[in-house]
C-alpha cells in the first residue's frame, strides 16, 4: 500500500505528483518556489539616469557605489507572475516591474503571499533618479543629482543627498536627513520630518505634522499642513520675512520676531533684514519657530 501525503490546510489526501490540493486548492510543498535573485551590471559614462517603476509589492533601495556602472539586484518571489525588465539606452537605465494577475494561482498566494519584487540599485554618486514604488517603501542614500521619489502606501527615507529633491507620499512617513539643495515634499497622510535639510524648502502635508531642522535659503520657503503642528528649528543665520498662520492654534516664535505683528490673521515679522521668505501655515495645530 502506498502512503499518500495529506493537505496541510484541509487534511485531504493528495494524489501522487499533485501540485495543488484537489479539495481546497492549497499548493503542495513541491510547488513552493524559493525567491529568484538576479544581479546585473551595466556600464555607464558621465552622469547616468536611473528610472525604477515598481508596481508590484516590494521596496526600492538606491545608494551610491562605484563610478562608471549601475548594478541592479532583484529579489523576485513568484517570478513567473511578474512582468520584469531591465533595459539600457545610452546612459539611461530603466527597471520596470508589475504583478500579473492569474486567478488560477490565487490559492497558491494564500501560502506564498503572492508575487513580490525587492529592487536594490547601486549607482555613481552623481546620478539622476526617478523612483516609484506603489506598494512598499523607497530609500535613497548618498546621491547627488535630480532625485524624485514616490511611494503610494509606505514611507520614503532619504539621507546624505544633494541636488533637486522631490518626494511624494500618499500614506506613510517621509523622513529626509542631511539633504542640501532644493527640496519639495508633497504628502497626503503621515508625518513629514526633515532634519539638517539645507536650502530652499517647500513642504505640503494634507494630514499630519511637519517637523523641520536646518538652514533655509534666501528664497521662498513654505511649510503647510491642514491638520497637525508645524515645528521649525532654524540653524545658521536666517534672513527671512516670516508669515505664520494657524486657524485653530497658537503661533510661537523663540525669540520673538523683529517688528512682529498680527496682520489679517497672520503673525508677520522678520528675522534679520528679511531678505528671504518663510511661510508657515496650519488649519488645526500650533506653529513653533525656534532659532
Amino acid at each position: 500500500m502506498i502512503d499518500m501525503p495529506y493537505c496541510r490546510n484541509c487534511g485531504a489526501e493528495l494524489p501522487t505528483e499533485a501540485n495543488f490540493c484537489p479539495k481546497c486548492g492549497t499548493p503542495t510543498a513541491k510547488t513552493e518556489a524559493k525567491p529568484t535573485q538576479e544581479h546585473q551590471t551595466l556600464k555607464v559614462t558621465g552622469k547616468p539616469k536611473v528610472v525604477i517603476i515598481n508596481r508590484a509589492p516590494g521596496h526600492i533601495d538606491a545608494k551610491a557605489a562605484a563610478e562608471g556602472e549601475v548594478t541592479v539586484d532583484s529579489d523576485l518571489r513568484e517570478p513567473e507572475d511578474l512582468d520584469w525588465s531591465v533595459s539600457q539606452e545610452g546612459n539611461i537605465v530603466t527597471v520596470k516591474c508589475r504583478a500579473l494577475v492569474h486567478p488560477l494561482r490565487w490559492p497558491r498566494y494564500f501560502v506564498s503571499g503572492g508575487p513580490r519584487a525587492d529592487i536594490a540599485v547601486s549607482v555613481p554618486k552623481e546620478t539622476d533618479l526617478e523612483l516609484e514604488a506603489h506598494l512598499d517603501e523607497v530609500t535613497v542614500n548618498g546621491i547627488k543629482g535630480m532625485i524624485t521619489a514616490e511611494s503610494s502606501v509606505a514611507r520614503v527615507i532619504m539621507e546624505d543627498c544633494e541636488g533637486t529633491v522631490m518626494v511624494t507620499g500618499k500614506t506613510g512617513l517621509i523622513d529626509l536627513r542631511d539633504i542640501d539643495g532644493t527640496v519639495t515634499v508633497n504628502s497626503a497622510t503621515g508625518p513629514v520630518t526633515l532634519e539638517n535639510v539645507n536650502g530652499t524648502v517647500s513642504v505640503r502635508n494634507r494630514t499630519g505634522p511637519i517637523k523641520y531642522t536646518g538652514t533655509l535659503s534666501a528664497g521662498e520657503n513654505r511649510f503647510r499642513t491642514s491638520t497637525g503642528p508645524v515645528e521649525l528649528t532654524l540653524k545658521g543665520t536666517p534672513d527671512l520675512t516670516v508669515e505664520a498662520y494657524s486657524n485653530l492654534g497658537r503661533v510661537t516664535c523663540i525669540p520673538e520676531l523683529i517688528d512682529g505683528r498680527y496682520e489679517r490673521g497672520q503673525y508677520v515679522g522678520r528675522i534679520g533684514t528679511g531678505k528671504g521668505k518663510l511661510i508657515a501655515e496650519t488649519q488645526t495645530g500650533s506653529i513653533t519657530i525656534r532659532r
